[in-house]
């Protein structure tokens, strides 16, 4: 796979993004769905209201005789019984609303951290995780290697129990549960990027409102710790990474773990080898071709237009998990190290992400450029038949041999 990136507008992210602009969707389709309901439920509300009120008020009026009571009544039940549904559907849903309050948990922890920065550390907020629709709520990189920081907004006291770590009586699981993929996430493929280098990764979750009763109490290899402690506890880690090699790891997580965008086909498009080599090899022929792609433009616009159905689509799917430890093909042996085939031989090298090393040889122009170039490159004419000399005879078979200055065309199948 291969993602094609377009630079964000901040480097380092913003604090609670991803949460503020799904809480903001989430309030817009309410109003959608709001809007739908009461233009179907209010008219029927109001003639329900409007019969049972003229029923209420001629019992009233008639059986006990006093009309100023029923035309109250009547108009109480006329206005209140919609009224009452309109109110209903203005209402707050819980679930949207813990979307906000989590946005807001992110941003507290943002500040609790900004103080790192005086000790070395870069914090990276709200990174999103290739191949999913998770996303990295702080990256903190520096001496003491790399904290990957969630954050959650229960209220209470948390406590140990022989399930799990508990907090007002409602189960930490699920969050741990996500605190330890994303560390783990970001371990293998930092250390993927980066072999050489022993990276310590720590996932920490920062308990914004509740109290914990440890400092630094860990559960499933995931340190729960109070908003007021995380700072202390992430200052106080050994230092076993010099200033070259938090560089590097700050570089490799910038491009692995982008900022994220709530536009995400504007951004970041992720195409499969297939496509990436298509792409890479329309753009060769027409290097090859001084640029000219004039009977290319239909290739490159139906590539185009698939890298942007693909986009659509996986905003609608569920949340795919990467697999960081699957093998390469075969056949992707002969590609550079970062998985792209490599285009050292002109001035059209890359799109996106760039080989770390930048060598690598270009592959061979029939290995398998062939089966690909079939679809970009434009057809060819067949050879017409050799005519037979006039001195020939009708018998004689037609003279193969080149002259001097013909050159001898190409078998049909080539």
């Amino acid at each position: 796979m291969a993602t094609i990136t377009r630079p964000t507008m901040t480097r380092v992210g913003r604090p609670g993004q991803s949460l503020q602009t799904e809480y903001q969707r989430a309030r817009e389709n309410q109003a959608l769905v709001r809007r739908d309901r009461l233009t179907r439920q209010v008219p029927r509300i109001a003639a329900r209201a409007a019969v049972v009120g003229l029923v209420l008020a001629l019992v009233i009026g008639f059986g006990v005789g006093q009309p100023g009571i029923a035309i109250a009544v009547f108009f109480l039940v006329f206005l209140a019984w919609p009224a009452g549904i309109i109110i209903a559907a203005y209402g707050t849903a819980p679930d949207i609303e813990s979307l906000r309050e989590g946005a807001e948990a992110e941003r507290k922890t943002a500040r609790a951290i900004a103080r790192l920065r005086r000790q070395g550390y870069i914090i990276l907020h709200d990174r999103a995780v290739p191949y999913s629709e998770a996303t990295i709520g702080h990256l903190v990189i520096g001496p003491g290697g790399v904290m990957v920081i969630g954050s959650d907004n229960s209220k209470g006291t948390v406590r140990y129990t022989k399930g799990g770590a508990i907090c007002d009586g409602e189960s930490l699981k699920p969050v741990i549960d996500r605190a330890s993929w994303l560390g783990g996430e970001v371990r293998s493929q930092i250390r993927a990027a980066l072999p050489m280098l022993k990276i310590p990764v720590n996932p920490i979750l920062v308990m914004v409102e509740a109290n914990v009763l440890w400092s630094d109490g860990a559960l499933d290899g995931v340190t729960i710790i109070s908003i007021k402690d995380v700072a202390n506890f992430i200052r106080h880690k050994p230092g076993r990474l010099n200033p070259g090699e938090v560089r590097q790891i700050i570089a490799a997580s910038e491009r692995l773990f982008p900022a994220f965008s709530a536009n995400r086909l504007a951004d970041q498009v992720t195409v499969d080898r297939d496509q990436w080599l298509t792409l890479m090899d329309a753009l060769r022929t027409i290097r090859e071709r001084d640029g000219d792609a004039s009977d290319m433009l239909d290739r490159l616009a139906q590539i185009e237009a698939d890298l942007g159905r693909q986009a659509d689509l996986s905003e609608r799917t569920g949340m795919p998990l990467a697999v960081p430890g699957r093998e390469a093909p075969a056949e992707a042996a002969d590609l550079g190290e970062d998985g792209l085939p490599d285009a050292s031989g002109g001035p059209v090298t890359s799109i996106g992400l760039a080989a770390p090393g930048g060598g690598g040889a270009r592959p061979r122009a029939g290995a398998r450029r062939g089966r690909i170039l079939a679809a970009v490159r434009p057809p060819r004419e067949a050879p017409e038949p050799p005519r037979t000399g006039a001195a020939g005879t009708a018998g004689d078979p037609p003279d193969s041999s080149p002259s001097g200055d013909a050159k001898p065309q190409p078998p049909a199948g080539s």
